[in-house]
């Protein structure tokens, strides 16, 4: 007798070709078959008549990493279907920790809205912990090259011997640990600061292992195409498998015409000739961003306690007006109603609200507002984060549709409750993936449904090396979503971000019901998907 069978569902495979019907059956946590299974027995028998059966989607690019210990049941992810997230992103990861970067993952890990006790040292040592835990999704694992840096006490340009010989052997021990490779954050402190020399050198550990590289490269405006050939560069030299991070061009940012599309057709011309690299994209017109990244490097010197102090400086404040255009350039120009704040502990009341809101609430000039929120930041200052309007209709249309772009997220799962729910106020986390479908399939119709999913599915499965996912076929894991697609809604907007989506009627991770009727089960068969 099967453990469960799915009858009489519209099968979208992950391979991009058409839905046909079929039934799938489910062994342990297994496919089994998928066809015709007229007289088979199963323990459990779910009915998708007029419903689509496809892959659990695999999040290219999350930051659940940050979350998770406080939201094991991934809350608002697994009701979208995701089953897969890869974490670690844009240079940042729980682990490793030292004394010396101690507050620095505090203040990251306190993005989910309250203390984290941090009693985990090494990369194996976190894993373990998520392990015991459990969890309700798969997931993939980076180490944060910037988590690194500041781990071994790197602060500015320049590295000592010693100080590369201890972010060398926290990248080899995270990879020993089943790490999938490394991501570097090179807008952000303290990634920004690290030479090409420096991220190859480290990268190199990564490429001892044949690990991937992901990163949030240096510049997506007017440098961007010599940010991309760096990237190349960084992954050539290191024997890397790449991913750039969410390549578009903000709006109104300075990049040259045409810039986007140069960059796009470089990384395929380095593809054919050899290169393993792949690019991933986001779902809404809004992205997320760190508050202080805006900041010049003169004001970061001494790391984020000395930064914040120099802030409180009315003759530093002055100073900034006229020297911030480095990063959402948009905002140097003047268009603060482009900008919501993400997250800030200290002001809770004014998060998701544009820094126009927060300037008429508290009477200041948006300047001034942003200066506060980080200077009462503290040491945590460089967790800070914001909301951009950032992107145009048409091009988001042209990144969905481009053959090498995986359809990521970059949000992190969050929940309905507690105090996540009071710190990740956008719908980037609760109806980040389903989006795709709901708004650039079903309204735009800029890619047909069969295709969106295997974006979302078998071909970032394939570009992390997770070769038994992705797919409805037999021999894979059953990491399987049940979904009405006429019914499938976000539910959560702007106004009222914190809402789970509808119309995701069944989850199974590893052939484990996780969501039942659209409700969460409260089962935790999710795996850490280690380096092979």
């Amino acid at each position: 007798m099967l453990d469960i069978l799915i009858r009489n569902g519209w099968i979208v495979d992950g391979t991009g070709n058409p839905a046909y019907p079929a039934d799938v059956a489910i062994q342990g946590d297994t496919i089994t078959t998928v066809g015709r299974s007229a007289g088979a027995q199963a323990a459990k028998i779910i009915d998708a008549a007029g419903k689509i059966v496809c892959p659990g989607f695999v999040d290219a690019h999350s930051h659940t990493d940050s979350t998770v210990l406080a939201n094991p049941t991934v809350e608002s992810t697994i009701r979208q279907g995701v089953t897969t997230e890869i974490v670690g992103n844009c240079g940042f990861s729980p682990a490793p920790v030292t004394d010396t970067s101690r507050t620095q993952i505090a203040g990251w890990m306190g993005r989910s809205g309250k203390e984290t006790p941090i009693n985990w040292k090494t990369y194996g040592e976190f894993l373990d912990i998520v392990s015991r835990m459990g969890i309700s999704e798969n997931i993939g694992w980076l180490v944060g090259h910037g988590t690194v840096r500041w781990a071994a006490g790197v602060i500015g340009p320049d590295v000592t011997e010693d100080q590369f010989r201890a972010m060398e052997g926290m990248v080899r021990e995270a990879m020993e640990a089943g790490a999938l490779g490394m991501s570097t954050g090179l807008e952000f402190e303290p990634g920004r600061q690290a030479t090409t020399e420096e991220l190859i050198r480290v990268a190199s550990v990564v490429g001892e292992y044949n690990g991937y590289l992901t990163s949030h490269i240096r510049n997506r405006d007017s440098r961007l195409q010599e940010a991309v050939e760096e990237f190349l560069r960084i992954v050539r030299e290191s024997g890397t498998r790449g991913e750039v991070s969410h390549l578009n061009v903000r709006h109104n940012t300075g990049a040259a015409e045409g810039a986007w599309w140069r960059a796009c057709d470089t990384i395929e011309k380095a593809r054919n000739q050899g290169l393993n690299v792949m690019i991933d994209t986001t779902p809404f017109l809004d992205g997320t961003g760190q508050m202080a990244a805006i900041l010049p490097p003169w004001v970061r010197e001494g790391g984020p306690a000395a930064t914040a102090e120099r802030l409180k400086d009315p003759a530093v404040r002055a100073r900034l007006h006229t020297e911030c255009d480095r990063y959402w350039r948009f905002i140097h120009r003047g268009e603060w109603h482009r900008v919501r704040l993400l997250s800030s502990a200290e002001f809770p009341d004014m998060q998701n609200k544009t820094f126009v809101e927060i300037s008429e609430i508290w009477g200041k000039d948006p300047w001034e507002c942003f200066f506060d929120i980080l200077a009462a930041a503290g040491p945590k200052l460089d967790s800070r984060g914001m909301v951009g309007h950032l992107f145009t209709d048409e091009h988001m249309a042209e990144m969905i549709r481009h053959p090498l772009f995986n359809l990521g997220v970059d949000g992190a799962s969050s929940r309905a409750d507690g105090p996540l729910s009071t710190q990740r106020r956008h719908p980037i986390n609760y109806a980040g993936m389903t989006h795709y479908l709901t708004y650039h399939v079903r309204e735009k119709k800029t890619l047909r449904l069969e295709e969106a999913i295997r974006k979302m599915t078998s071909m970032p499965a394939t570009t992390f090396g997770l070769h038994d996912r992705g797919l409805v076929q037999a021999g894979h894991r059953a990491d399987v979503v049940v979904f009405d697609f006429d019914r499938l809604e976000d539910v959560s907007t702007l106004e009222h971000p914190v809402a789970y989506v509808r119309g995701v009627e069944h989850v199974l991770v590893n052939g484990v019901p996780v969501i039942e009727g659209g409700e969460h089960t409260g089962a935790r068969p999710g795996r850490s998907l280690l380096r092979r």
